[in-house]
C-alpha cells in the first residue's frame, strides 16, 4: 500500500504548475520525506521535464475506442525492483477521467527490445514469460467504466528512454464473465508514445533500466 501513496503523491505533485525555483524546493523537501519514511529512494521531476510531459494512445476494440492518439494523457513510468523481479509500469492520466495503466512484471535483469509480456486468463508467472496487465478507466459524473479486459496477446515495449517512451498492444479479450468463453472475446489493439515521461524508480537505479 505504500508504493499506492507514493505514486499518488508523485503524480499529484506532477501537476503543480508553480515557478521553477518553488518547485525545484518543494521536490527537494518532497523527495527527503519519501525516503525518510519509506526508505525509498526517489528522484522527483523537475520543471522542465514537467512542462514537456505528454502521452498520446489509440486504445479500442473492435466496437469501442477507449482513446483516441489527439487526446493529450499525463505520463508516468515506475521501475521497481522487489523479491519478484524487475516490473515496469506506465501510467497514463488525463483531465477529463480517463486513465491507462500498462505492467510489465517479472522482467528479467537483461532484458533487451522489444520487451513483451504476455496476457493471460490466470495472470499469473509461468517462470519463462514477463507478466503483462492492463487497466483502464473512465470516471465521469455518470460512473465509472472499464475496457475489455485482455485474456490473451501481448503488451510490448519498443523504445525505454527518459525522454520517450513506445508501447503496442496486441491482444483479444472481454468482460470477466467471458474469461473461460473464447468464442466471445474481442480484438483489442492499442499503440502509445510517452514523451519526456515522469519516471520514479524503487530498489533499482532507473539507468540500468533505460535503453
Amino acid at each position: 500500500m505504500r508504493y499506492i501513496a507514493i505514486i499518488v503523491l508523485l503524480t499529484c505533485f506532477s501537476c503543480n504548475k508553480a515557478k521553477e525555483s518553488v518547485q525545484d524546493a518543494m521536490s527537494g523537501t518532497i523527495e527527503k520525506t519519501i525516503e525518510t519514511r519509506t526508505g525509498v529512494q526517489v528522484e522527483l521531476p523537475d520543471a522542465e521535464s514537467i512542462e514537456n510531459n505528454g502521452a498520446w494512445v489509440d486504445y479500442k476494440t473492435e466496437d469501442v475506442v477507449y482513446l483516441k492518439e489527439d487526446e493529450k494523457l499525463q505520463a508516468v513510468a515506475i521501475f521497481q525492483k522487489d523479491n519478484d523481479g524487475l516490473s515496469i509500469a506506465l501510467q497514463l492520466s488525463g483531465e477529463g477521467g480517463k486513465s491507462l495503466m500498462a505492467i510489465i512484471n517479472h522482467v528479467p535483469d537483461d532484458f533487451s527490445l522489444p520487451l513483451v509480456g504476455k496476457f493471460a486468463v490466470s495472470n499469473s508467472y509461468d517462470g519463462v514469460n514477463p507478466v503483462a496487465t492492463l487497466m483502464f478507466l473512465n470516471v465521469t459524473e455518470d460512473g465509472m467504466m472499464s475496457s475489455a479486459m485482455p485474456f490473451e496477446g501481448e503488451l510490448k515495449i519498443t523504445k525505454l528512454t527518459k525522454d520517450d517512451i513506445r508501447f503496442e498492444i496486441h491482444a483479444k479479450g472481454g468482460e470477466p464473465s467471458d474469461a473461460d468463453s473464447p468464442s466471445n472475446w474481442k480484438t483489442i489493439t492499442g499503440k502509445g508514445k510517452l514523451t519526456a515521461p515522469i519516471i520514479q524508480s524503487y530498489g533499482i537505479d532507473k539507468n540500468s533500466v533505460l535503453k
